[in-house]
């Protein structure tokens, strides 16, 4: 069978899966079996490949091309559990992607640079001129919890930082606040510990190991939980870095008050600080108006010059040298030093939902506004579309002279 062949059969399968949720209970055993589908469709302008890394016969550009990329996902998720003490997950994808998309730069470095956790657990099945097909474990963990003591092994999500749109404390699973996919967040490899201490009090213990040693992460926390306030502080250790944090979030009236900072102590001697504060509230307003303002403040940032240099060594220095630019962080790091994020959501029926996402740039000053709607076209069927806009002129602040970005998202429960 062909590769194309290979391709074409799991867009077929996906197309035609039927639905198939599962719950049993079996004694002390109890299952849950949920197949999902989703499909991610995005257009933009994007730096290609081969323009970077050129032939011997073509120029080396940094100009961008139209860039269309879908991406469609079959998900298989096994949450279990056994008696009072005992559950894990296990979650499984095989994703499609199809369009010129996949020359981008941004897709081909993060196919060389692969998955940053500990067990290599993603698999390449197809990488033809038409498609790629891959497989991978999203999360696969067991946990052992009683009133005062739990701890979990495996490839998990760790849930840091209180930010609505930035999350300078979650040095594990920290996701961009322009992510077309919020909700996808791939676990790391690592083992979590909780135990009580006092009442409302637990200390937890985070080791995050990964492949080669690159980047190994682990953290201590003590977290206080009463009635109108939950607060932690952490210590960390990032690769070489040393990091302290705390964060916090209570109640404000009727609305809801969060706020994070963390300090960190790098290898070659620069301290950063970056904090966030953040407010939000659900207004009156026919079904519900709710508003969300939020503040990032970041010492830990890059400078654009930095990055086109970068970009222009790769002629001299080959693919190592831009993977590298490109690889996922630990941190946050931006362009500028202010930033603050407005959005507002209102379901104007019980099944459509408009959002509005207005991030300002102070310090460019640049701008991204992201409108989007969401409908519920079925009991099991969400849908979802907007673009990314944004302003300020060419290479100025966070978000200047970057093109637009138009997406769709599809998702399909059994």
């Amino acid at each position: 069978m062909t590769r194309r062949a290979r391709a074409l059969g799991l867009a077929l399968a996906l197309g035609a899966l039927p639905a198939g949720a599962v719950e049993l209970d079996y004694g002390d055993w109890k299952l849950d079996f949920t197949p999902t589908v989703r499909e991610i469709l995005t257009y933009t302008r994007a730096l290609d490949a081969e323009d970077v890394f050129p032939p011997p016969d073509k120029a080396f550009s940094t100009g961008l091309s139209s860039s269309l990329f879908s991406t469609t996902r079959l998900r298989l998720d096994l949450q279990a559990r056994y008696g009072d003490h005992w559950s894990g997950q296990l979650t499984y994808d095989n994703e499609l992607y199809l369009g010129n998309g996949r020359d981008s730069l941004a897709f081909r470095a993060a196919e060389q640079l692969g998955s940053p956790t500990f067990l290599d657990l993603d698999q390449t099945l197809v990488d033809s001129d038409d498609a790629t097909w891959r497989h991978l474990l999203y999360r696969g963990w067991v946990r052992y919890e009683d009133d005062d003591f739990d701890v979990t092994l495996g490839r998990q999500r760790i849930a840091l930082g209180r930010g609505r749109l930035w999350t300078p404390s979650d040095i594990f699973n920290f996701i961009p606040p322009l992510a077309v996919e919020a909700d996808q967040r791939v676990g790391v490899d690592s083992l979590l510990a909780r135990a009580r201490i006092a009442d409302g009090l637990w200390a937890e213990a985070i080791v995050a190991p990964e492949r080669h040693d690159h980047h190994p992460r682990s953290a201590l926390r003590l977290e206080l939980g009463r009635r109108q306030l939950d607060a932690a502080i952490m210590v960390a250790k990032i690769d070489r870095d040393y990091l302290l944090g705390a964060d916090f979030a209570t109640n404000l009236l009727d609305a809801a008050l969060r706020g994070e900072v963390t300090e960190t102590w790098h290898q070659d001697g620069k301290q950063t600080l970056q904090a966030v504060l953040s407010l939000d509230y659900t207004f009156p307003l026919g079904n519900g108006l709710y508003g969300l303002v939020e503040h990032f403040y970041n010492q830990n940032v890059v400078a654009h010059v930095s990055v086109n240099q970068a970009l222009g060594e790769t002629v001299q220095v080959g693919l190592e040298r831009t993977f590298a630019l490109f690889s996922p962080l630990p941190q946050l790091v931006t362009f500028v030093r202010n930033q603050t994020g407005f959005q507002l959501g209102y379901d104007v029926t019980p099944l459509l939902r408009a959002d509005l996402l207005w991030i300002h740039d102070w310090n460019g000053p640049s701008e991204a506004l992201v409108p989007s709607v969401t409908w519920s076209a079925r009991s099991n069927v969400d849908v979802s579309v907007g673009v990314q806009l944004f302003g300020g002129n060419h290479g100025s602040g966070e978000y200047g002279g970057l093109a637009p970005l138009w997406f769709f998202r599809g998702d399909v429960y059994f």
